[in-house]
C-alpha cells in the first residue's frame, strides 16, 4: 500500500520490496503492497479540498470534506447483501456488504483473519504482530485495535475476503474512522487474485490509506508491475487533503468506482484522483482487468508511518460498513 504520486518507478526502494516479497502471493492473504516509501509522502501533489462537485457523491460520513448525508438514497440498515433493492444515483446496484451489526466477530462466511507480517520487511514498512482477537464487532462497527505490551510488542490485526467475496469493477466504499495517533496506518484496500501470481503483477487498488505522519491526508494508489520487469512495484496514485480537522476526528466515506478502464477515487462527496491507461506511471501495466478481493488492516509505525508513542496506544480503527455496487 504505497501512496506515491510521482510518474517514476521506486528505484532505489523497490531492490529492498523485491527481496522480501518474493514469497508473497496475491492468491492468499499477504501484506502485498503494503510496503509505503518515504520518497512517496513528500512527492504528492496536494489536491484543492474543492474537487469535482458534479462527480458522483458518496452516501454517509460526516466530513470537512463537504458530504451531503442526503447525497445517496441509501438505507443504512438495508440488511444483507444482494438484495438488488439498494441502488445509488447513477444505476450503482448494491450486490454485497457487510454491516457490521451482529455477532462479536466479522463473520466468517465474509472474511478470514489474515497475517500481514510479524516484523519489519524492509524500509518503510509497519510493524504488525497479528493477532485474530484484535479485530472484533462491537456498536455496529468492525472494530481493528492496536496495543502495545510491556515489551513493547505491537499487536495488532487485518482481515479479507479473499475466496469469500472478489469482484472485478464497481464502485467499492467503506465508512471509516482512522485512529489519531502517531504511528498509525489505517488501510481498506483490494487485492487482485490471479490465481498464484506473485505481486505486484496481480494488481493491488488501495482505496484509501491514512498515516500517522499526515492525518489530513488520504491517500489513493494503484500497484502493479512494469513493462520491462512484471514482478517490479509501479505505482500511480493521489492524495486528498483535508481543509479542516485531521481525518481521525470523524467518519468518512472512502471509495473507488472502477471499470475496464478508469479508477475514480472518492472521499465523501469529492473525487480526488483518476487513474486510467493513459495516466500510468511510465511502464506500469494495466493489471486491474479481474477480480480483486477486499482488505482491512491497522498497521503501526514504519518510515512513513512514524514511529508511535506511548500515547499512541490502544488505537482503533471502525468501519461501519463496506458496500460493492455494480452498474446494472
Amino acid at each position: 500500500m504505497l501512496p506515491f504520486r510521482a510518474r517514476a518507478v521506486l528505484a532505489g526502494f523497490v531492490t529492498a520490496v523485491l527481496v522480501a516479497a518474493a514469497s508473497w502471493s496475491c492468491s492468499s492473504a499477504s501484506n502485498g503492497g503494503a510496503s509505503p516509501s518515504e520518497a512517496g509522502a513528500s512527492d504528492v501533489a496536494q489536491v484543492d479540498s474543492a474537487a469535482d462537485d458534479s462527480s458522483p457523491p458518496s452516501e454517509g460520513g460526516a466530513s470537512d470534506a463537504g458530504a451531503s448525508d442526503s447525497a445517496h438514497a441509501v438505507d443504512s440498515d438495508h440488511g444483507d447483501a444482494g438484495d438488488g433493492a439498494v441502488t445509488l444515483d447513477g444505476g450503482w446496484v448494491l450486490v454485497w456488504s457487510d454491516e457490521f451489526d451482529s455477532g462479536a466477530a466479522p463473520d466468517p462466511a465474509s472474511w478470514t483473519n489474515t497475517s500481514l507480517g510479524t516484523s519489519t520487511s524492509g524500509p518503510g514498512w509497519g510493524v504488525e504482530y497479528d493477532d485474530p482477537g484484535a479485530v472484533t464487532v462491537s456498536g455496529g462497527n468492525l472494530v481493528i485495535t492496536a496495543t502495545q505490551g510491556a515489551d513493547g510488542g505491537v499487536t495488532s490485526g487485518a482481515i479479507d475476503s479473499k475466496g469469500k467475496f472478489q469482484q472485478a469493477y464497481g464502485r467499492f466504499e467503506a465508512r471509516m474512522k482512522a485512529p489519531p495517533g502517531a504511528g498509525v496506518w489505517p488501510a481498506f484496500w483490494l487485492m487482485g487474485d490471479t490465481n498464484g501470481t506473485g505481486w505486484p503483477t496481480c494488481g493491488e487498488i488501495d482505496i484509501v490509506e491514512i498515516v500517522g505522519s499526515a492525518p489530513k491526508n488520504a491517500y489513493a494508489t494503484a500497484h502493479s508491475g512494469n513493462t520491462s520487469n512484471a514482478s517490479q512495484n509501479t505505482s500511480t496514485g493521489g492524495v486528498y487533503t483535508s481543509p479542516g480537522a485531521d481525518l481521525s476526528a470523524d467518519f468518512h466515506v472512502y471509495a473507488v468506482e472502477w471499470s475496464a478502464s478508469r479508477m475514480d477515487f472518492f472521499i465523501d462527496s469529492n473525487l480526488y484522483e483518476s487513474i486510467t491507461p493513459a495516466t500510468l506511471t511510465s511502464g506500469q501495466l494495466w493489471a486491474f482487468d479481474h477480480a480483486f478481493y477486499v482488505m482491512f488492516d491497522l498497521a503501526i509505525g514504519g518510515s512513513w508511518a512514524g514511529p508511535p508513542s506511548a500515547s499512541t496506544f490502544p488505537a482503533t480503527m471502525l468501519v461501519d460498513y463496506v458496500r460493492v455496487y455494480q452498474k446494472m
